[in-house]
């Protein structure tokens, strides 16, 4: 078999941040553009102070556009090169990016010349406001959504977090050509861009093309509204019918540094595991007392000014679950964890960080994240290894608290 090259990672010379992991034979070939910039961009500041506010939903509303070209439709010319191309966004980042097994460098041409231009006219975007407006609609009929949004707006006050990714009906007519264009020069700057390529890709032909993308910089600068620690909403509830409640139980935490964001992430992940994965205390009670017939979902969410950590289940009694959960924290909070509860649970996250690296769509959509924290794959392989009980007791202590709790049900 054919030996791999090394991971690459770097800069340009005009700036634009690359990972590249070159994985010999591999059939399947990935490519993404991250844009560090997200729904919860609203509020900047321009160079004599001017303020600027973007409505609800532009990050979004952009994305949507770029694949929009003078010359045509982007997925459309994926396709006729036998890629398949998707974008999305979220609170902290815009992401482009295709999967395909031939005519990669073509493809990947594609990907970069597109982010780089936006064609925003004033047809195009009043047509396009129908087409995301009936996107909102069909996220506020999804139970799933409605569950999780409602949570964020319990907690969340002023923060940007809480609005809707997409924006609402009304935020979206705001939005004109002239907002996407001057949205698109804030957001889309060399500075908050970042390429990842994975699988067997061509590494001098890559970092060529890099080398073409355009240095774009801004002067505007953004920023977020003060947010308190405490919780604005403890409870949240939504009637939709549903045969059983669909719940989250939400912690807010106080916002964490960008430079302490991987180590909490890690430190974050052992305690989900711990507080209520299938092996847990709490599951095995929960089970016991019929309250679940699955273990609860869980993930934990850092970006600028927010923090937060979510349980996700589907059962008939919602508060008793919330309320079970509750108690086997202040256990833990009281008795410590488990070192061998520990060591198990790091071997779990190694297998699972591994698993990802066999594919390279997974471990592009990883690099993704780990980007955003200024990390490389190795870097986050070595936490898992690396990290001591003591700091994920650290966060057990004092990051948790049932003041901060938020129970969110749809019915």
């Amino acid at each position: 078999m054919a030996r791999n090259e090394k991971n690459q990672q770097g800069k340009t010379k005009n700036g634009l941040q690359y990972y590249i992991f070159p994985k010999k034979e591999f059939g399947e070939k990935a490519a993404a553009i991250v844009v560090k910039r997200g729904s919860n961009h609203l509020f900047w500041k321009g160079e004599n102070g001017e303020e600027i506010n973007f409505p609800q939903g532009t990050a979004h509303f952009i994305e949507h556009k770029l694949f929009q070209q003078e010359w045509g439709d982007a997925f459309t010319k994926f396709a006729q090169n036998g890629a398949s191309a998707n974008a999305f966004t979220d609170g902290d980042k815009t992401v482009y990016y295709f999967t395909c097994r031939e005519k990669f460098v073509e493809n990947l041409k594609i990907l970069l010349d597109f982010v780089q231009k936006p064609y925003f006219t004033k047809e195009d975007t009043e047509q396009e406001k129908s087409i995301i407006t009936s996107e909102i609609t069909m996220y506020d009929d999804d139970p799933n959504w409605v569950v999780y949004h409602q949570m964020l707006q319990g907690m969340y006050e002023n923060h940007p977090i809480r609005n809707q990714i997409a924006g609402r009906a009304e935020t979206v007519q705001e939005i004109t050509a002239d907002t996407l264009q001057k949205a698109y020069e804030t957001y889309y700057t060399i500075g908050n861009m970042a390429l990842i390529c994975a699988g067997d890709v061509p590494v001098r032909q890559i970092r060529v093309l890099a080398e073409t993308v355009k240095k774009r910089e801004t002067d505007a600068r953004v920023y977020f509204p003060m947010e308190k620690n405490e919780i604005l909403e403890k409870y949240q509830e939504r009637k939709m019918g549903l045969s059983q409640p669909n719940f989250q139980i939400g912690f807010k935490f106080p916002s964490i540094p960008k430079e302490d964001w991987l180590k909490s992430r890690i430190a974050m992940g052992f305690l989900l595991e711990l507080l209520a994965g299938e092996s847990s205390h709490f599951y095995q009670k929960a089970y016991e007392k019929e309250l679940l017939d699955e273990p609860l979902g869980s993930a934990f969410f850092c970006g600028e000014g927010y923090a937060f950590a979510s349980f996700s289940g589907v059962g008939e009694h919602p508060e008793e679950t919330a309320e079970l959960l509750s108690k086997e924290l202040n256990r833990l909070q009281k008795n410590g964890l488990d070192w061998m509860d520990f060591r198990r649970i790091r071997k779990k996250m190694l297998g699972r960080f591994l698993r990802r690296l066999d594919s390279p769509i997974s471990l592009c959509m990883g690099q993704i994240e780990w980007a955003m924290m200024d990390a490389t794959a190795a870097e986050v392989m070595d936490c898992i290894k690396t990290l001591p009980m003591a700091e994920a007791e650290k966060l057990l202590q004092n990051a948790f608290s049932d003041t901060t709790m938020v129970l969110s049900v749809v019915r």
